[in-house]
Parts: structure tokens; C-alpha cells; sequence
């Protein structure tokens, strides 16, 4: 039995779900312990799924960014990365939401047993479109783009990847419809897919062309994202029209009310989604000509950019998207606990991931702040030692990101879920309005530092502002023992600091260091009881962790027996 005790909070779980009707005041809802358990357990192991495949093609990613610095060089990786987050930015803008709306409509239709597949149709005529008007965009304001940006040479780039907005667009669609049938594996299988093609075509094409210039050996690397995105697209087409033939014909004619309703839930999800990507591209203006402004020339400004975007963001992001594999799945299971009035369920996948993004990101964050000098001389030799050493202080500085950013947006995706889009909305136009500010003067007056400053009190201001709205309309705290997690990341770090002073190998020092900090951590997690035993058995490998929880806390086995 689970009853409602804050019906004006709670009611807000079943506002616009359909056929379902709103918790009133003092009414039991009556859950089936082995429905909840078989719905913990599909969103458990899609999220394990999406996060062995995030892994995976982080690995891939990462394959690709350490030998593609190596041979562009910090210059070079700058021009590259003043293209991407416009080419991300467009992307976005071509997606507008409606993937995410897919996959919650997908969802809730499903759980009320209702036709789903026509909301696919009309979400792929307008992603389509949207792709289309995108990419002309693009494309139209390649030269304006390069030369707000400082540095003209990065038009012909715009001019290569703008046809790929439209096939992002439509990848977007098949990844939308499979989610929301919680079926994780063809989006976990085309995100490998998307970074091995493009770590062999994108390194292949830039060694090719590299004899002709940076700029060109640049336009090679492009390519190859071009040609990834054919790939994975050329994948999930073949793989739905596999199993659309094992399933009933469902008629694909819908209503303008029905096209109505799915656009009006994608608006405020695409409002959201733009805002990251948005703050990106005025990153890509902003930190270059604010740095030329305080006296540093444009190759120079260039190449810092490129630090901090490139070899630092790309560390900083691999365990941050490890984290979103959670978010990925909690749209549509939390949308269809919601539209089934589950509130149990909602509840426990809720906590359940806020926690996990704290077992994941602090460590994380610690050892990237105690091993960055040790880390990124390794990775990236071909840099020089005052770039080195400029890297080392961006990814301290940015390494707090991994918690801020993974927590915010899992309850950006919580308020998605909940249908409470505009919240995430509001809180993350005020903190990139606040980053855009602080970026312009710290870094004219303090260098590339004050844009990796700037990036974390936005991260901080936007974690803050969605925490707070999910709490008011939930009445939930989820931010449990965040201080003991804290401390305990603290502990660990202090035992990294001990074996870097003790061993001279970058790369011992490294492995061996990574080894240490993780086994302290997970036996403090277990000692201090940080995760309980029955949360573990909801985890990937749950038996074994179960077995090791026994035997770190083995006094409460006794107390069983």
C-alpha cells in the first residue's frame, strides 16, 4: 500500500497523462510489488545497457580526441572545436525536443496499451524538415559564424557539416521511438557505431590530408563525422524495419489534435535541450575575442580555446556522460510511472539515480583534480609544457563540473519526465545568461581560467535552480549524505596524493593510482552505507556487489542470523 500524503504536490505527478485521472487527497493507490520490481529491474538494465555502451563509445571518443590532438595540434583542435558546438547548437535545433516527446508519448501510450507508432510517423516528418531548414541555415551563415567566432578559416568547416544536421535529425527520430519503448540496444549500438567510424574515417582523413595544412587536415576530421552519422543512421534504419516486421500493422493517420499535443510537450523540452548548446556556441565567440580583447593574439587565443574545449572537456565529460546513460532511460520509465500513477516507482528511480550520480562523479571529480598532472601529460604528448601546464590548471578548475553538471541535468530530465519542462527551462537561461557575463570579463582580465570559472558557477547556478523546482513540486529531498559523499571523496584523494608522490612513472602512477582511489572509495561507500544492499541488487552485477556489501559490512549478517 503507498498513500499520498501531499496530494498538492503529488497531484502534479498525473496532470496531463491521458486517461489517467488526478491523485486526489487520501487515496490509496495500491502497487503490485512484483509490477514495481519487473519496472525497476527494465530501467535498471536499460540504463546498465546505455551505460556499458556509453563506456564504450566514450572509449572510442576518447581513441579519437587523444591522436586527433596529437595531429592537429592545440591550433588545430581549437578550429575544430569552434565548429562543433555550432554544428551541436544546430543539431538541437533541428532535434527541437521532439525525440524526447517521442519517447514519453511512446511510453505513456504503451502503458495505457493504446496505438503508438503514428506519433513516430509525424515526428519524423517534422524532423525531417526541421533537419532540412537547419542545415540551409547553417550552411547560409557559415562565413557570418567564422568571422563572429575570430578566426575565418573555419567556414569551409560549417560548409561540410551541415548536411549532417539532417541526418542527425532523423537518428534522433529511431532513437526517440526505440527509448520510448524501452528498448536501450539500438541507441546503445549506434553510439559505438557513431564513434568508431569516426575514429577511423575522422583520424584516417585528417592524417590524408595533414600534409596540405592544419586547416585542411581539420575539414578531414569533419568528414569523418559526417561519415559516422551515415553509419549509424544506415544502422537503425535497417534495425527498425527488422522489427516492424514482427509486429502488427498500426494505422500511422493521426489527428492535428494529436500532432498538437506532442508538439505542445516538445516545446518546453526542446527550450531546454537548446540552452547547453547555446551556451557552447557562445563559448565558441565569446572566449576567443575576449581573450584577443586582452591582448593575446589570435592563434594563441585559438589554441587555449581549444585546450579547454578539447582535451579538458573531453576528460571532464566521459564519466558526466556515463552518468546521462541514467538520464537517457528516466524520460520515459518516470513517464510511464507517472501516467500509470506508479508513485512508488517514480520515487525510487528518482533517488536512485541522484544517488548513483554522486557514487559516480565525486570520485571522479577527486581523482581528475589529483592526478591531472600525471594524466594529461600522458594522453596528450604531443602538446607543449606551457600548454601542459595550462591544462593541468583548467581541469582542476573544471573537474567539479562532473558532480554539478551530471546531477543538474538528471533532474532537468526528472522535471522532462514529470512534465514540468518549463522549471529546467527557467533555471538554465539564468545561469548561462550569468556564465555569458562572467566569461566575458574574467576572461579578458584572468585568461582561458575565468571561462572554466564561468563554466562552473554556471553549472553550480543551474544544479541549484532545477534542485529547487524539483523540490517544490515533489515535497522529495533526494540530496542524502551529499556531505558524507563528500568526505569520503576527500579520503580518497588524499590516498591518490600518496602514491603520486611516491612514484615518478606518469603512467604507474596513473594505473596505479586509479587501482587505489577506487577500492578505498567503494569500501568506504559500503562502510558508511552510502548505497543500501537492496539498491545494489538493482545495479549491473548486483549479486556480486550484494556479496561484497556482506563481507565490508559483515556485522549486520550476524545480527540476521
Amino acid at each position: 500500500m503507498f498513500r499520498v500524503k501531499n496530494s498538492r504536490r503529488m497531484r502534479d505527478f498525473g496532470e496531463n497523462s491521458g486517461k489517467s485521472a488526478q491523485i486526489e487527497a487520501g487515496v490509496d493507490i495500491v502497487l503490485s510489488g512484483e509490477t514495481g520490481r519487473k519496472s525497476r529491474s527494465r530501467f535498471m538494465s536499460g540504463a546498465a545497457l546505455i551505460a556499458v555502451a556509453s563506456v564504450v563509445a566514450k572509449l572510442l571518443g576518447a581513441l579519437y580526441r587523444i591522436p586527433l590532438t596529437n595531429i592537429l595540434g592545440a591550433e588545430g583542435m581549437g578550429m575544430y572545436q569552434l565548429v562543433f558546438p555550432v554544428f551541436a547548437l544546430f543539431m538541437t535545433l533541428s532535434t527541437s525536443g521532439i525525440p524526447t516527446a517521442l519517447s514519453r508519448v511512446i511510453s505513456e501510450k504503451r502503458a495505457l496499451g493504446e496505438p503508438s507508432r503514428k506519433y513516430f510517423a509525424m515526428a519524423m516528418l517534422a524532423l525531417v524538415a526541421t533537419g532540412l531548414v537547419s542545415g540551409a541555415i547553417l550552411a547560409g551563415l557559415a562565413g557570418r559564424i567564422a568571422l563572429w567566432q575570430g578566426n575565418g578559416s573555419t567556414r569551409a568547416g560549417y560548409y561540410i557539416i551541415a548536411p549532417t544536421v539532417v541526418l542527425v535529425s532523423m537518428i534522433a527520430g529511431f532513437r526517440g521511438l526505440f527509448q520510448g519503448e524501452l528498448d536501450m540496444v539500438p541507441t546503445a549500438v549506434s553510439n559505438i557505431i557513431e564513434q568508431a567510424v569516426k575514429l577511423c574515417a575522422g583520424i584516417g582523413l585528417a592524417i590524408l590530408l595533414k600534409p596540405r595544412g592544419v586547416t585542411a587536415a581539420v575539414m578531414g576530421a569533419l568528414l569523418g563525422v559526417s561519415a559516422s552519422e551515415v553509419c549509424a543512421l544506415v544502422y537503425l534504419f535497417v534495425t527498425y524495419l527488422v522489427k516492424c516486421a514482427k509486429r502488427e500493422r498500426e494505422t500511422l493517420k493521426f489527428t492535428r489534435a494529436e500532432a498538437g499535443g506532442m508538439f505542445k510537450m516538445a516545446l518546453p523540452i526542446a527550450a531546454s535541450a537548446i540552452l547547453l548548446p547555446l551556451s557552447s556556441f557562445f563559448d565558441s565567440i565569446i572566449l576567443v575575442n575576449a581573450l584577443k580583447w586582452g591582448g593575446v593574439e589570435q592563434g594563441v587565443a585559438t589554441a587555449q580555446y581549444g585546450l579547454l574545449s578539447g582535451p579538458v572537456n573531453s576528460l571532464v565529460n566521459m564519466p558526466v556522460v556515463l552518468i546521462m546513460s541514467l538520464a537517457v532511460v528516466i524520460v520515459p520509465t518516470v513517464s510511464a510511472s507517472r501516467v500509470t500513477r506508479d508513485i512508488d516507482g517514480v520515487l525510487v528511480k528518482s533517488r536512485l539515480s541522484i544517488k548513483l550520480a554522486y557514487l559516480i562523479g565525486v570520485p571522479c571529480a577527486a581523482f581528475f583534480m589529483v592526478f591531472a598532472p600525471r594524466l594529461l601529460p600522458m594522453i596528450y604528448p604531443a602538446l607543449k609544457p606551457e600548454q601542459l601546464a595550462l591544462s593541468v590548471d583548467l581541469l582542476r578548475v573544471t573537474a567539479a563540473n562532473i558532480v554539478l553538471l551530471a546531477t543538474m541535468q538528471i533532474y532537468v530530465s526528472l522535471l522532462q519526465a514529470l512534465d514540468k519542462s518549463r522549471y529546467a527551462v527557467i533555471s538554465l537561461l539564468v545561469a548561462i545568461v550569468l556564465k555569458a557575463g562572467l566569461s566575458i570579463v574574467l576572461t579578458r582580465y584572468i585568461g582561458i581560467i575565468g571561462g572554466a570559472v564561468a563554466s562552473l558557477i554556471m553549472a553550480a547556478t543551474a544544479f541549484l535552480g532545477a534542485y529547487i523546482a524539483f523540490r517544490k513540486i515533489c515535497g522529495v529531498h533526494l540530496e542524502k549524505n551529499v556531505g558524507l559523499n563528500l568526505l569520503l571523496g576527500v579520503i580518497m584523494g588524499l590516498a591518490g596524493l600518496g602514491i603520486s608522490s611516491l612514484i615518478k612513472s606518469n603512467i604507474l602512477a596513473t594505473v596505479l593510482g586509479f587501482i587505489v582511489c577506487a577500492l578505498v572509495y567503494v569500501w568506504l561507500a559500503l562502510l558508511f552505507g552510502l548505497v543500501s544492499r537492496d539498491e545494489l541488487g538493482m545495479l549491473p552485477m548486483g549479486k556480486a556487489l550484494k556479496k561484497l556489501y556482506d563481507v565490508v559490512r559483515f556485522w549486520e549478517r550476524k545480527d540476521e542470523t
